[in-house]
């Protein structure tokens, strides 16, 4: 029998269908509030008024209402093509292997195995519970991994591996990339939003509270002259109605673009952690390490005398080997690091073909799997600026005009799947992984970078990974 195709599978069918009824009901609203102003208001009471005849508002009046209610329409049908089009939904391809695309980019978010949760605590945040590839209802034979230490996020739903910041939608079925939430009475258009369709969402939300904004102001001066106009106070109401309406929801996306999170981020995020797969630079490919032993303590570690050894390497006899100084310095430290949750090694073992060789063979990439600080956000470009030109863009037409998607949907990128900000990089100094400036005596507590390195802003790896920088450029040679 055929398994079910998960992925097509809304569970929530009258959300959908009141999604649909939503844009229409909107735009009967919009028709209506346009009739008030041309008929009874332009025409009827200030052109064809004998008696309060104003012939120059009369004519204005609808001009203006015409003019701002171009880019409502024109961002709101925007909007209605993404949303019901594509707003970023996750191709289900059906692969149980973690594809290249994953493991052949810097840094990703990944799973922790059962052992490693169970010493956390459990404090896996959103991204790290989705990991149990074992509950896929088929996989092939040669691809049996004993834990998802290291794996991508894996959705049970859609079965298919999720990329960077995306979820899982009930009502529609389908992971989206960089979902902020799906509610049809909120929404205004209904459907789901995400990276696709945000910019056009808060231009929408924007050019439509101005649209508001100035039907309030035109009928309140009215009504305040002629209480008797029936058609005048329903569409003062519905006019208020949208200002505050309108008002909020902009307000409180803005917010969340100026922090770079979304809805779904945005809930306990003081508490929130996540797993990162971080490529360890060529120096310490060779030198993996495995999961913490909770087994033995040293007996010469001062001040940290409860914490266990996390690797064979913590032995004593080790310790003149391992010093502050030298190339294996970072490993030690990143070993002794809270943050530290063990490494994975990618092709994982049993996923390339067997008959023959591939050509060309990849090389093994070994990564560190680190554990953020509770309310670490690796996307915060460091300001509310940068974080606002993510998603609107950097030119003045583009914050504009509904045309161009936002700049965060491009995933070309080698580094990671998102850009990443300064702190990601404060982590990697934490771990040992990164060496921070010197500081000049005297100065004090080192300032909080506001700013990601130059490397990687352009898409490469700092001066210290100088080795991997040439080993993509072959890669990117070969393709």
């Amino acid at each position: 029998m055929a398994s079910k195709d998960y992925s097509t599978q809304p569970t929530n069918k009258v959300a959908l269908a009141t999604a649909k009824v939503v844009p229409v009901f909107l735009a009967l609203i919009v028709v209506y509030c346009s009739y008030v102003v041309v008929g009874p208001l332009s025409i009827e009471y200030l052109l064809n008024n004998s008696e309060k005849r104003r012939i120059a508002a009369g004519i204005a009046i609808p001009i203006v209402w015409f003019v701002l209610l171009v880019p409502v329409a024109a961002t709101w049908l925007r909007l209605l093509v993404v949303v019901f089009g594509d707003p970023g939904y996750v191709p289900c391809d059906g692969a149980l292997q973690p594809p290249a695309e994953f493991w052949m980019k810097d840094v990703f978010v990944c799973t922790s195995s059962p052992r490693a949760r169970e010493q956390s605590g459990g404090t896996a945040g959103l991204y790290s519970g989705l990991s149990s590839i074992e509950k896929c209802e088929k996989k092939p034979a040669d691809f049996q991994i004993g834990s998802s230490q290291g794996l991508p996020i894996w959705c049970e739903h859609c079965r298919t591996w999720k990329p960077d910041r995306a979820h899982h939608n009930q009502d529609t079925g389908r992971c989206t990339l960089k979902m902020d939430h799906f509610c049809p009475w909120r929404l205004i258009v209904g459907g789901v939003v995400g990276e696709r369709s945000m910019k056009f969402f808060l231009q929408f939300l924007t050019y439509s509270w101005l649209l508001s904004t100035y039907a309030m102001i035109v009928l309140a001066y009215f009504v305040h002259e002629d209480h008797s106009n029936v058609q005048w106070l329903i569409a003062l109401g519905l006019a208020g109605f949208f200002v505050l309406f309108t008002l909020g929801m902009g307000f409180n996306t803005l917010h969340m673009l100026m922090g770079n999170v979304t809805s779904i981020e945005s809930i306990n995020p003081s508490n929130r952690t996540m797993l990162l797969a971080v490529l360890l630079p060529p120096e310490l490919q060779n030198y993996a390490i495995e999961v913490p032993r909770p087994t033995y303590t040293p007996p010469s570690r001062s001040g940290d005398s409860e914490r266990p050894l996390t690797s064979e390497i913590d032995d004593p006899s080790h310790s003149s080997y391992f010093n502050n100084e030298g190339r294996h310095w970072p490993l030690r430290k990143l070993a002794r690091s809270a943050h530290w949750k063990g490494t994975v090694t990618y092709p994982l073992e049993g996923t390339l073909p067997t008959d023959q060789p591939p050509l060309p063979a990849p090389e093994p990439r070994t990564f560190a799997i680190l554990e953020t600080w509770p309310g670490m956000n690796p996307w915060d470009l460091g300001t509310p600026w940068r974080n606002l030109t993510a998603v609107l863009g950097t030119q003045l037409h583009n914050w504009l005009l509904p045309i161009r998607h936002s700049p965060c949907c491009d995933h070309s990128s080698a580094v990671s799947f998102y850009p990443l900000g300064p702190q990601f990089e404060e982590l990697l100094e934490d771990v040992g992984l990164v060496q921070p400036p010197q500081q000049p005596p005297g100065s004090g507590s080192r300032k909080r970078k506001k700013r990601l390195s130059e490397g990687w802003q352009n898409g490469e790896r700092p001066d210290g990974w100088v080795s991997e920088k040439e080993a993509r450029r072959t890669r990117r040679t070969r393709l």
